[in-house]
């Protein structure tokens, strides 16, 4: 006789998922602005500064409860690409050469973003800041 068997189909990303807004302060002995966050991590690291607050400003569980659009549109990029590394051999050929080409030619032409910091105080007076990234 057959029998239904409950689906132990692992959770997606999107499910599994919590999304952390949260804020970071603290002080250095360099100027950051103009630094990516892994060039101000490394100062610290290296005895230039210390963080005096990591602060959670909101959790979401749900991309869709996310109000940042930039933020939004990125973790869902990041989910449609980990879906199509992990169903890659499921496409088409043509369609993976178009990948694979256009990964290629993004390697070759665009560096990396760095992520901008941005000083909020000196935001709210309208000076040097930049918003990140």
């Amino acid at each position: 006789m057959w029998q239904s068997v409950p689906s132990t189909k692992p959770q997606t990303d999107e499910q599994s998922e919590k999304y952390f807004n949260f804020q970071i302060r603290g002080w250095t002995n360099f100027d950051p602005i103009d630094k990516t966050l892994a060039k101000v991590a490394e100062g610290i690291e290296q005895g230039g500064g210390f963080l005096t607050r990591i602060e959670v400003l909101s959790v979401e569980n749900d991309i869709a409860a996310i109000s940042d659009e930039e933020a939004e549109e990125f973790f869902a990029n990041i989910i449609a690409a980990k879906r199509l590394v992990r169903n890659i051999h499921e496409l088409p050929k043509k369609l993976i050469e178009e990948i694979r080409s256009a990964l290629k030619a993004e390697e070759e032409v665009v560096p990396k973003k760095p992520v901008a910091l941005s000083d909020s105080s000196a935001m709210s007076h309208g000076s040097r800041a930049k918003p990140w990234p």
